[in-house]
């Protein structure tokens, strides 16, 4: 169990049970680690990065990082405006480690010295120059401009440490997400996802199983230029399910549906998956594939016992349903589960392989640099309500206790935080 070094705010005694969580490894076996790749160029000039197999998502063992929290800050009273948070969309952290916090709810960002105390509030209610309406997202490129997402401005502004607009920009994709996920590339352009699709929807829908499509497409903005550009990554499908309530109707996605997970890559390209299998590629804006990395992870199939779950927790869950719509649904489930969960790219361009893993489980990544080395995997002691950011040798996100209550945290990556 990990002793914080600093509790801000709150009693130190009242440790989060999050947080304080003691992982039993005694009936895991001690994992070697990978055997060395294979590594060979294909004709069209795809470098293929073959890894016979890599740690399970209960190993123990010299690749397999522990990763607990150092710092944790908050208050559960509220009794301190500075240290309370109403609904945390954004952490963020500077190489002198100060610390920077969105609240959403207060419409505010602080800032936080490397010990958690406050230091002071750069950003505010308001219209005008530095201040903030909606902000759901926040990034800091470099250490002296702070972006900040404002999707009720349709903008995003550049602020200095001090809250000092610098920059302004309105948002290139008009659409809303609970957390901003755009990304700025090493050429200074600012990049988002997005997707479009001409079909027509009806209402209301017709009972049973349906499918929809998009054409999905990163859109990117040059912010010295103006240009806007875009790169097509492919059609994706999804499933449904619409069945009736009384007089209306309800809607269900088909559980473990396939798909595809994608990462900006900020050097150049994407990181792209079929999340179903463990092959990954590094393409080019164009498209062309330029590196695929494939390591020997089982397929995890879907079980009678998983239809069977999903059947009872539909109907214990949803009054509404019947257990003919629930035994539907489970019938169309694929046969196999997704293993990969999500791609993320640090902040030394290496590449963050997220493994699914069961719900009572820690979470577990897989790191690759740029050219498809394994570098280790990553277990988290505690579980992140909110997206990790790493930062300089550092993952910083939130967590919340059992009151929904917000901390701040921030755990050192590689046991003393040096590169790995």
């Amino acid at each position: 169990m990990f002793t914080p070094t600093r509790t801000s705010g709150a009693d130190p005694a009242r440790i989060l049970p999050g947080l304080a969580l003691t992982l039993a490894f005694c009936a895991c076996e001690t994992e070697s680690p990978p055997q060395n790749p294979t590594r060979e160029t294909l004709p069209n000039g795809t470098v293929l990065v073959r890894y016979p197999g890599l740690p399970a998502i209960d190993s123990v063992g010299p690749v397999v990082d522990e990763v607990d929290v150092d710092l944790r800050f908050g208050s559960a009273e509220g009794d301190d405006p500075d240290l309370t948070f109403g609904e945390i969309r954004g952490v963020e952290a500077a190489s002198d480690g100060t610390i920077y916090v969105l609240d959403y709810l207060a419409a505010e960002v602080r800032a936080y010295g490397p010990g958690g105390e406050y230091l002071r509030t750069i950003a505010r209610r308001g219209e005008g120059p530095g201040e903030i309406l909606e902000a759901n997202g926040i990034l800091l490129s470099g250490d002296t401009l702070l972006w900040i997402h404002d999707h009720s401005q349709w903008a995003i502004m550049g602020v200095d440490p001090y809250g000092e607009e610098v920059r302004r920009f309105d948002k290139p994709v008009r659409r809303y997400g609970y957390i901003w996920t755009g990304v700025f590339d090493h050429q200074g352009r600012y990049w988002r996802s997005t997707s479009h699709s001409d079909e027509v929807r009806t209402y209301p829908p017709e009972m049973g199983v349906s499918t929809a499509s998009a054409r999905s497409y990163y859109k990117s903005y040059d912010l010295a230029t103006g240009a806007i550009d875009s790169v097509y990554v492919g059609e994706s499908t999804y499933r449904s399910y619409t069945y009736s309530i009384g007089g209306g109707w309800g809607v269900r996605g088909i559980p473990y549906e396939p798909g595809e997970i994608t990462a900006l890559n900020p050097s150049a390209g994407l990181w792209r998956a079929q999340n179903t299998s463990y092959r990954i590629a590094r393409t080019s804006e164009a498209g062309d594939t330029l590196m695929v990395i494939e390591a020997g992870v089982e397929e995890q199939p879907v079980t009678a016992e998983d239809r069977s779950a999903y059947i009872e927790g539909m109907l214990e869950g949803d009054a509404d349903m019947r257990r003919r719509d629930a035994e539907e649904i489970a019938a169309l489930m694929p046969e196999v589960k997704p293993i990969l969960g999500g791609l993320s790219v640090d902040d030394e361009g290496r590449l963050w392989v997220r493994r699914v893993t069961p719900d009572d489980a820690p979470a577990f990544y897989d790191l690759f640099s740029e050219d498809g080395d394994y570098l280790g995997s990553v277990r988290l002691g505690f579980e992140a309500a909110g997206p990790l950011r790493v930062r300089h040798g550092h993952l910083y996100t939130w967590v919340t206790d059992e009151l929904d209550v917000p901390y701040v945290v921030r755990a050192p990556l590689f046991g003393s935080g040096a590169e790995r």
